[in-house]
């Protein structure tokens, strides 16, 4: 007669709940710093849903739409649109639109220059 191994139900348990977590914290928000035209510096934390923005002293919360290739978040309260896609990410406020890189990427010379 061989033995079978048996997994007990709590043991179940915590291998699902331990699954959950370990989702769960791949899909938390990382905080990223982009530079916009102007060199005005712009921090994001964005995640799947919902994204958290800070820029010149001011606080949005900002949600995610359906788009296409790109991610799309607003917040129409605020006025406040975002679409990032790549490296880049163009932010819409009170009918400004900056143009904004990744704060790595944007080596110095190479920021944009504001357009009127």
């Amino acid at each position: 007669m061989t033995h079978r191994p048996v997994c007990s139900p709590r043991a179940i348990r915590l291998a699902m709940v331990a699954s959950l977590a370990f989702v769960g914290i791949a899909a938390q928000a990382m905080t990223v710093s982009y530079q916009c035209t102007g060199r005005r510096l712009l921090t994001a934390e964005l995640s799947p849903r919902q994204g958290q923005l800070h820029f010149e002293g001011k606080d949005w919360t900002v949600t995610r739409v359906p788009g296409g290739r790109e991610a799309r978040y607003l917040n129409k309260k605020a006025g406040v649109e975002v679409v990032t896609q790549g490296r880049t990410m163009t932010f819409t406020h009170d009918g400004e639109a900056l143009q904004c890189y990744l704060y790595s990427d944007a080596l110095p010379g190479d920021a944009p220059r504001k357009t009127n």
